[in-house]
């Protein structure tokens, strides 16, 4: 019919095309001759909580009782949630849903009731480092878990090296000024020795990355740098160690949207041994941020969507020295923002910001934002960004599917960090978020009750005072303390409290 469903009428094969202007696409549909008697459907648990994923099944039998095998329902739900066309299902409120299965004419329906998730917890404030003489940047914790360093950006030109052996009175001992305009990432290699510090703005136009050493790691030296071919600036860069290849940086050409990997295995003596980037698409590109997870890389390449990459794991063959295109999943960034645009006008800023792989998951994080917050960003002054995290399924890591999301309701998504099912991110002006991710994942996280905490960072003293701009947050494995980083206002430790003992 005119709005593209099709009936099917008499047993056979058909073939449905669709074109649109030069782009065409056709599937081929086979249609089975049965007389239905009953449509059966069973789920996979019958109580649950909001946004959990309970997966139901549909069998169709004929008039004999035989099983009709190979057909596909329709699912229909009450309430708010949603359901695929496979029949996983997830629930926004709690309370009783009816789950139909629809073939042709005929139907089956079962009910499966929810529970609230009840996630929330109190965030509570174990110190805080406030800090005005530059906007904060990017927080990174000494594998000692005593010591973190605290970069500096928009004219930053240094990395605090900051003693939190008393979580409740973070202290800064030392620093270390490597002549940059801007630092943006800070990571140390896994074994504590070395910090790899990423430089843009450089007055000497040097840029590229600093390697420091941190054997005494209140106390940063700088030891070397790599400049080659990255003098248009490095805005993120990633430390991996493979035992079959070494120690690697990975890190991000802002001139060119190449990605460099650096052998660092004598931190000395820096040597690059290769360099990738997709195809130059009309949009230009450009690479912001790096992951690399068990010999695969997750390249959030802006315009580009996310690429991932073999880079020691095997599934292609890649190496450090041989990076091997995996998947890239790409989509249309106007279209998700098409509201934004509404709002703020064309020319606005949007992309690929950052990503991290956990479990069978990828979450990606958009960095978007207005011409004119973006130029109050950048001039100290309360503005707001936009965004969302995208749940990428990569089970089957070469064929990448988006199955949930995260928006929030007023700013938007930065940074992120991990730790067991729970997810941290800093979501600019809307602060500090906390969300459980245990279980399958599908649909609006935000709908589902998900977040455990929300809290923000603002302080009378901050570069900007009494406004957020949170940047991230790192977990430290010590205490599970989190670690969070505010552009207006410096680093704060918060706690998430435990839920409280539920007494009969």
């Amino acid at each position: 019919d005119d709005r593209g469903t099709v009936t099917a009428v008499a047993p056979g094969r058909a073939r449905i095309s669709a074109v649109s202007g030069s782009a065409s696409s056709e599937r081929s549909i086979g249609v089975i001759g049965a007389s239905v008697g009953s449509v059966n459907v069973t789920a996979s648990a019958r109580d649950a909580r909001t946004g959990d994923v309970v997966h139901f099944t549909a069998q169709v039998l004929d008039r004999t009782g035989k099983d009709i095998p190979g057909l596909t329902p329709t699912w229909l739900i009450s309430g708010k949630g949603e359901i695929g066309t496979e029949g996983a299902f997830v629930g926004y409120e709690p309370g009783r849903y009816e789950i139909t299965a629809k073939v042709g004419p005929h139907a089956g329906s079962t009910t499966v009731t929810l529970a609230a998730r009840d996630v929330r917890r109190p965030a509570q404030v174990v110190g805080k480092l406030v800090r005005s003489k530059f906007m904060t940047s990017e927080v990174w914790l000494h594998p000692n878990g005593n010591v973190a360093y605290l970069g500096t950006a928009i004219e930053g030109d240094r990395v605090y090296a900051v003693d939190i052996s008393n979580p409740a009175s973070p202290t800064i001992v030392d620093s270390i000024t490597i002549g940059a305009r801007h630092i943006n990432d800070v990571m140390t290699t896994p074994d504590g020795n070395y910090l790899v510090i990423t430089r843009e703005g450089s007055a000497t136009r040097k840029n590229g990355i600093v390697i420091a050493d941190v054997r005494d790691p209140l106390h940063p030296k700088m030891l070397s740098e790599f400049t080659d071919d990255v003098t248009g600036g490095v805005h993120s860069a990633f430390v991996a160690h493979q035992a079959k290849y070494g120690t690697h940086v990975y890190l991000t050409n802002a001139a060119t949207g190449m990605l460099h990997v650096v052998d660092i295995s004598a931190p000395d003596k820096p040597r690059e041994v290769s360099r990738w980037a997709p195809k130059v698409t009309g949009a230009g590109r450009y690479l912001h941020d790096i992951d690399v997870q068990d010999g695969l890389l997750y390249g959030s390449w802006w315009n580009d969507g996310l690429v991932i990459l073999d880079v020691g794991n095997g599934i292609r063959g890649g190496t450090p020295a041989n990076p091997k295109l995996v998947s890239q999943f790409k989509y249309d960034l106007d279209a998700v923002y098409k509201d934004v645009e509404r709002e703020v006008g064309t020319g606005f800023v949007r992309g690929t910001h950052t990503a991290w792989r956990h479990r069978n998951y990828v979450f990606i994080a958009d960095e978007v934002f207005g011409m004119n917050d973006l130029q109050k960003l950048y001039t100290a002054n309360v503005g707001r960004a936009y965004g969302r995290l995208h749940v990428i399924d990569v089970s089957d890591v070469e064929h990448p599917r988006n199955v949930a999301w995260y928006e929030p309701e007023q700013g938007g998504v930065h940074n992120l960090w991990i730790a067991g099912d729970t997810l941290y991110m800093g979501a600019y002006n809307a602060g500090f978020h906390a969300f459980d991710i245990g279980g399958e994942l599908r649909g609006d996280l935000r709908a589902q009750g998900r977040e455990i905490a929300s809290f923000i960072p603002s302080d009378p003293g901050g570069k900007v005072p009494n406004a957020a701009m949170t940047w991230g947050v790192v977990v430290n494995p010590k205490d599970g303390l989190a670690y969070i980083n505010d552009m207006n206002s410096g680093l704060w430790i918060v706690r998430l409290t435990p839920r409280p003992a539920v007494v009969p």
